[in-house]
């Protein structure tokens, strides 16, 4: 029989990472190896409510609770996964979830997407502590995105526990950059896609465009594709904009998908992600090393040794305009090196993070965890 996998977590839409590596264990050789139920924790809202609870969120939440009863009762999980939050309402929610699967004899696996959970947990009080300790303890296994992310449970879990595993996405290889046949007379395109918002560093790649535009004229041109998840950074991205006339240079796509995004990443000659908060590892990024872009990135999460200095991409000062600027004028002078920094961020892509590697990594996790309940082994 079947080893049973009970997945806690949101699915798309809204897209954000979570809800796609969630959709991704879903549709995959996972269901070959495990007989999978899901309890969905999506807010169907939009992304401007992901992450910010209110009562609606409450009434989520007990008929997600009652879901779960109702799939530990009448399948009996052997393994739970569930993707944590990293702050105080989203732990003291998922942590209900996590305590009646552990108690009705799953082994549970946990995941955090995220990079901010240690900086979270240092600014609690000791019960907040003792709670969060209590059931770290308690998991069979801790998924996280990267090597310099292990710290993060330093103390709090046993390190053998931790198991790394890098985010995997799928690709088609006839929408990677064609650097044997460029666009012609094409403006240098400038790409940035996802959560717009400015801890995602949207406001300080905005602030950056007129030092470009003063450096290389008309040459350079900035899309802009995502969703905004708030009206008070759309409002000033909107204004900058207006006040420096950048309205020729900058285009807002808003959300792209489907083929429209493939085609939107393969036309760009650089992505740029100057996020300002604690990261993960961000799909985006990963998007645009598939596409054979090079990429500027900040010093968030695991970034780092995802994207190689000099190798695949070159590292900016988070929130630093006048640096995103001079590094992206910088590419455009350096047409060789930036090719094959793109080049190489396709072969790094192949060999680290494709969906299979992916798949292939949270089933070796799903093993180590065990495939019977404590319940029965006990």
């Amino acid at each position: 029989m079947k080893r049973k996998l009970l997945i806690i977590g949101p699915t798309p839409p809204p897209y954000h990472g979570v809800a796609v590596a969630t959709d991704m264990l879903l549709h995959s050789e996972l269901a070959r190896a495990f007989e999978v139920s899901l309890v969905d924790t999506a807010d169907r809202r939009g992304i401007a409510n992901v992450y910010k609870p209110d009562a609606y969120d409450v009434v989520l939440f007990v008929k997600e609770w009652l879901s779960l009863a109702k799939i530990v009762f009448t399948e009996r999980p052997h393994l739970a996964y569930l993707p944590i939050s990293q702050s105080t309402l989203g732990i003291l929610r998922d942590s209900l979830f996590f305590w009646f699967a552990y108690l009705s004899g799953c082994r549970l696996v946990i995941h955090l997407h995220g990079g901010n959970l240690r900086t979270w947990y240092e600014t609690q009080g000791k019960p907040v502590k003792a709670y969060v300790s209590a059931f770290l303890r308690r998991t069979e296994r801790i998924v996280v995105l990267g090597d310099s992310l292990r710290p993060i449970f330093d103390g709090l879990a046993d390190a053998g526990r931790v198991a790394v595993v890098s985010n995997g996405i799928d690709w088609p290889r006839q929408y990677v950059k064609d650097y044997e046949h460029p666009r012609q007379d094409a403006r240098f395109r400038v790409l940035h896609v996802g959560t717009l918002n400015r801890a995602k560093g949207t406001l300080a790649l905005l602030a950056a465009v007129p030092q470009v535009l003063r450096a290389k004229g008309d040459r350079a041109e900035f899309v802009i594709a995502g969703e905004w998840s708030n009206r008070e950074d759309r409002d000033e991205a909107m204004a900058f904009v207006r006040e420096h006339g950048l309205s020729a240079a900058v285009t807002f796509s808003g959300p792209v998908s489907g083929e429209e995004k493939l085609r939107l990443y393969a036309s760009a000659d650089l992505f740029v992600f100057a996020g300002i908060q604690q990261e993960g590892q961000p799909l985006v990024v990963l998007e645009a090393m598939a596409a054979g872009l090079p990429v500027l990135y900040s010093d968030r999460g695991c970034l780092r040794e995802t994207v190689i200095e000099g190798v695949t991409g070159l590292e900016v000062r988070a929130n630093d305009a006048d640096d995103v600027a001079r590094r992206i004028v910088w590419m455009m002078d350096n047409r060789p090196g930036r090719e094959e920094m793109g080049r190489n961020a396709r072969k790094r892509y192949e060999a680290l993070y494709t969906k299979e590697r992916f798949i292939k990594d949270m089933v070796s996790v799903f093993d180590s965890a065990g495939g019977e309940s404590t319940a029965s082994t006990a």
